[in-house]
């Protein structure tokens, strides 16, 4: 399955009729790099549909140019002009001439221009900055950047800046109509209907949302290293109660069925993530696990199909595989642990 916004098919479109890219190169292309990519194949430049300005490619399409070719392999890219610019960066770092530190800056605060509801997360991880560096270039802007009253986050949700405030007008609603439904609360303080949830669950065990906002992952990570791996697989835990809306023992692991179907959630969560969406080894792993997930399925299908003398052997293959996932998992954990320490 090819992730949302890349057609997947080249094209051979004609030299002339392509637009220059808007490049976050401050200093241009490199004539050294543009005669290497003469020498050889030229491979497929990525292209926005609508607009015919090229994405990816530059280097190669005045390569092409300099050998005198017609025309180019192109790939095309759909959606709205708007998010080009962040796609030619996120493509630029991923491969090819790097970017300068000087480049990647200037794109970061082109980007908050554009798109200031994004989190500084979500553009370090466009830029590969750190999101310390996106938020001091936010800062030295801040007189001239627009602002936003919500961020999307790199996972793709959005987040208002004055969730206290709107915590606070829940609490204070919640008590004055303690009947009152859980998407009745959240549309008079403006929070999402787990928020809502939360909120009412806190205030039954001790009469008021007192707790603050658990930790992300992230910063537990940062404040006990060793309990990274443990407590980020409780905060997914928690992820998919909320997203399902019911109420479950905190830290308990989901069952396989909460498990299933909180999948198709997790996986389009990941596909709005502008890391994974806007590099070619995102688009890879997105692919990969929209492919694996049928396997499952199909999985439970055959298992009627299995003679009795072969199942102990069936078995012992699914737990082998079950320990590589396993062992995948858990280096993913300690990555993610290893980063937030740094």
């Amino acid at each position: 399955m090819t992730p949302p916004g890349e057609c997947s098919g080249v094209h051979l479109v004609p030299v002339d009729s392509l637009v220059d890219a808007d490049s976050p190169r401050l200093g241009g292309m490199s004539p050294e790099h543009v005669e290497v990519l003469a020498q050889g194949a030229i491979e497929p430049i990525l292209v926005h549909r609508e607009t015919r300005r090229v994405v990816d490619g530059m280097h190669r399409l005045q390569a092409a140019r300099l050998r005198g070719e017609k025309v180019i392999p192109v790939r095309y890219l759909d959606g709205p002009a708007s998010e080009v610019f962040i796609h030619s960066v996120a493509a630029n770092v991923a491969h090819g001439l790097p970017l300068t530190l000087k480049d990647r800056k200037a794109a970061a605060r082109r980007i908050l221009a554009s798109h200031p509801d994004l989190s500084d997360r979500a553009v370090a991880r466009i830029t590969r900055l750190s999101p310390k560096t996106v938020g001091a270039v936010r800062r030295a802007s801040s007189e001239e950047l627009p602002q936003s009253q919500a961020r999307v986050g790199a996972d793709g949700r959005s987040r208002p800046l004055d969730a206290a405030e709107r915590r606070k007008a829940a609490r204070a609603f919640l008590a004055e109509h303690p009947g009152a439904t859980l998407r009745e609360i959240a549309a008079s303080a403006g929070v999402s209907v787990s928020t809502a949830c939360e909120i009412r669950q806190r205030m039954r065990r001790g009469g008021q949302d007192a707790a603050p906002p658990r930790p992300s992952a992230a910063r537990r990570a940062r404040e006990n290293p060793r309990e990274s791996t443990r407590d980020g697989t409780r905060e997914s835990t928690r992820d998919g109660v909320r997203d399902g809306g019911r109420a479950a023992g905190a830290g308990a692991p989901p069952g396989p069925r909460q498990a299933e179907c909180g999948r198709p959630q997790r996986i389009e969560t990941l596909a709005k993530d502008p890391s994974l969406r806007f590099t070619e080894s995102g688009r890879a792993l997105l692919r990969w696990l929209n492919e694996r997930a049928p396997d499952l399925e199909a999985g439970r299908q055959l298992m009627a199909a299995v003679p009795p003398h072969c199942a102990v052997a069936v078995a012992d293959l699914a737990n082998s595989y079950a320990q590589e996932w396993q062992r995948f998992a858990s280096s993913l954990d300690r990555a993610a642990a290893e980063t937030a320490e740094r």
